[in-house]
């Protein structure tokens, strides 16, 4: 039979553009007329349907024009095998992303009410990327290879960190960081990363208000109570900004769960 861009349109809801897309990349060849009318027979049906399949799979209308056009099953099973493996590593970085959205989720359930309690956890060992120094962007003329990589994979890094290397000095860097183990599974690169090795911590959430600064007086109250509990402070002193929010009366709040590495 000969079918017509309107029926072969309407059979696979498919636009005439589509149609002709995969015509011009060469997935189907229909029958064209002196009127410039296309038509389409059964066998072109069939191409469609293998097309619509293997979009289906995630293959790019490029790969599709290489496996409906390769020569030996074995070509086809390494594109397929190949296609596994790209499916396999989005399919790990999504769950690393969901898991990441739990724990923020986790986080925020309750966040007010952690103000001005404690709690001793453990957290995993992680890197963090410095991309300012207080208010000034780290460039060094050029983004560095760690920066690039967090912005590519923001969705698996822990929510924004501000890091103080001292307990001396109001010198702090905001960056972000990322789990260890999720860091080199995706192959950041060695260069322009602190390690954060896995700690014992005191937290609490603080909000710091206005715009503006942080200073290492956000963390007073932890510093004071860890050595109230007989803990030894250690450093770095570092913190998660979990939300942002302003209401009509109490103004403008930036809630951080800070963390106290303890001995």
């Amino acid at each position: 039979m000969r079918y017509t861009q309107k029926d072969i349109c309407r059979a696979f809801d498919i636009t005439r553009d589509t149609l002709r897309h995969y015509e011009k990349l060469g997935i189907i060849q229909p029958e064209i007329a002196e009127n410039g009318y296309r038509y389409y027979d059964d066998w072109q049906i069939n191409l469609i349907w293998d097309c619509k399949h293997y979009q289906a799979m995630g293959f790019s209308l490029s790969e599709i024009r290489q496996i409906m056009h390769h020569d030996t099953i074995d070509q086809v099973r390494d594109l397929v095998k190949d296609q596994l493996g790209r499916l396999e590593r989005e399919l790990a970085y999504k769950q690393m992303s969901l898991k990441m959205m739990g724990l923020h989720q986790r986080l925020l359930e309750g966040l007010e009410g952690r103000i001005g309690s404690y709690e001793l956890r453990h957290l995993p060992a992680a890197v963090f990327v410095p991309r300012s120094e207080v208010h000034g962007l780290l460039f060094d003329d050029v983004l560095t290879d760690a920066g690039r990589f967090v912005n590519e994979n923001q969705a698996v890094c822990l929510p924004p960190c501000v890091n103080f290397p001292s307990f001396d000095s109001d010198r702090y860097y905001w960056g972000f960081s990322m789990y260890q183990d999720w860091y080199r599974q995706l192959d950041g690169p060695g260069e322009g990363v602190v390690e954060m090795p896995a700690a014992r911590v005191l937290t609490t959430c603080v909000d710091a208000g206005e715009r503006g600064g942080f200073g290492l007086v956000l963390f007073a109250s932890l510093i004071e109570e860890a050595r109230r509990r007989g803990e030894t402070p250690t450093g770095p002193i570092y913190g998660f900004l979990l939300a942002r929010t302003h209401d009509e009366h109490g103004g403008y709040h930036r809630y951080v769960e800070a963390c106290l590495p303890l001995a």
